[in-house]
């Protein structure tokens, strides 16, 4: 296990999440290229993969619920399953951030999503110091 005071947090990684948005294939490069720098950095890299809620137009363990296709968990990363709208609340991320000596997350998610305002709430609420690198909607 790597130590490392800088994680880059990917809440929005999902077939679902991504797919069908018009910038779909810019994002998904961009983002690729934030999670290529940090792993070039040492950086941890961390993805969360939703259940699907309740009445949602897709399901866990289906197609929309995988990781976007530009987009894998490669050995040393973190990879969590949570369910919302906090990605720390009943999942191990806290725990896998906690014991990497993780202090600063920095966090690429789509704005206004509930996920997100809750997760970096609770990510500050445990000490981290966030930086959200959300794109326009």
């Amino acid at each position: 296990m790597t130590l490392t005071p800088h994680a880059l947090l990917l809440l929005n990684a999902q077939r679902h999440d991504l797919e069908d948005r018009r910038d779909e294939r810019a994002l998904a490069r961009d983002w690729a290229h934030h999670v290529d720098e940090a792993r070039a950095a040492g950086w941890l890299v961390a993805f969360v993969q939703w259940d699907a809620p309740r009445g949602a137009d897709w399901e866990t363990f289906s197609k929309a619920w995988t990781l976007h296709p530009d987009f894998r968990a490669e050995q040393g990363d973190v990879l969590v399953r949570a369910g919302r709208p906090d990605a720390f609340e009943g999942s191990e991320l806290g725990a896998q951030l906690h014991g990497r000596a993780v202090r600063t997350l920095h966090v690429l998610a789509l704005p206004g999503t509930p996920e997100l305002a809750a997760t970096l709430a609770s990510a500050q609420a445990q000490g981290f110091t966030v930086t959200d690198r959300t794109v326009p909607a």
